[in-house]
């Protein structure tokens, strides 16, 4: 993942607050491997990372190229990763109700709840249930927030209820960095943030090169 312009510090990972990580794809896929890369990152420096997945899409195959690259052993680093599966929203409510207590024992130093929206659309839940439950899973996440960053996925709202649930959302955000195509024949992806924006090339993610590129735009805060 090689980044043109990478000078943008607004754009790395905060130290701490709700980070929406919005982009392309199902529910933000593309965007994805940005909140990979800052999961592999800790990991390879000893921390713990809580990762929530709330569209059925966790595979942990995903983190071992760039575990490797930083020379972390992976089965050490993986046994760090602490992953939960919402497959009904009630299962992520509770996921996330448990993660305020749990990043208190595992002194995580990040949360990741990667599509967040996923359940909340089902169309068995009535609306007025899903803003309610998406607000309090909100609260229960700036709890966790004063004690690490959190960050959560997204993607480009589908629907009316899907941008309704959005705006619910925004005012529990202390951050955003949000991504679109560029050129998405050649996998460019542009992220911005109120201060900048830098492009990425997708396709260049496997080189030594894209791999260091890519540790200089999504450094992150040292932690004592």
């Amino acid at each position: 993942m090689l980044p043109l312009r990478q000078n943008i510090r607004e754009l790395q990972l905060p130290s701490n607050g709700i980070t929406l990580l919005e982009g392309p794809g199902y529910f933000g896929k593309d965007v994805r491997i940005v909140a990979q890369h800052w999961t592999t990152t800790f990991l390879s420096e000893g921390h713990a990372i809580h990762w929530i997945d709330g569209s059925n899409r966790f595979d942990p195959t995903r983190f071992f190229s760039s575990l490797r690259s930083r020379n972390c052993n992976i089965e050490d680093g993986m046994r760090r990763l602490y992953i939960g599966r919402g497959f009904t929203l009630h299962q992520l409510h509770a996921l996330i109700m448990r993660v305020r207590h749990e990043v208190v024992l595992t002194k995580a130093s990040m949360v990741v709840i990667d599509g967040i929206m996923t359940m909340f659309l089902d169309e068995q839940i009535k609306r007025f249930e899903a803003r309610s439950i998406l607000r309090h899973c909100l609260a229960m996440l700036q709890d966790v927030a004063t004690q690490c960053p959190v960050i959560v996925l997204d993607g480009q709202a589908t629907s009316n209820i899907h941008r309704q649930l959005k705006q619910t959302m925004r005012p529990y955000l202390n951050h955003q960095l949000r991504a679109t195509w560029e050129d998405k024949k050649h996998r460019k992806l542009k992220f911005s943030s109120t201060n900048g924006h830098v492009i990425l090339d997708l396709n260049s993610k496997q080189t030594h090169e894209g791999i260091r590129q890519l540790q200089a735009f999504t450094s992150t805060d040292p932690i004592e």
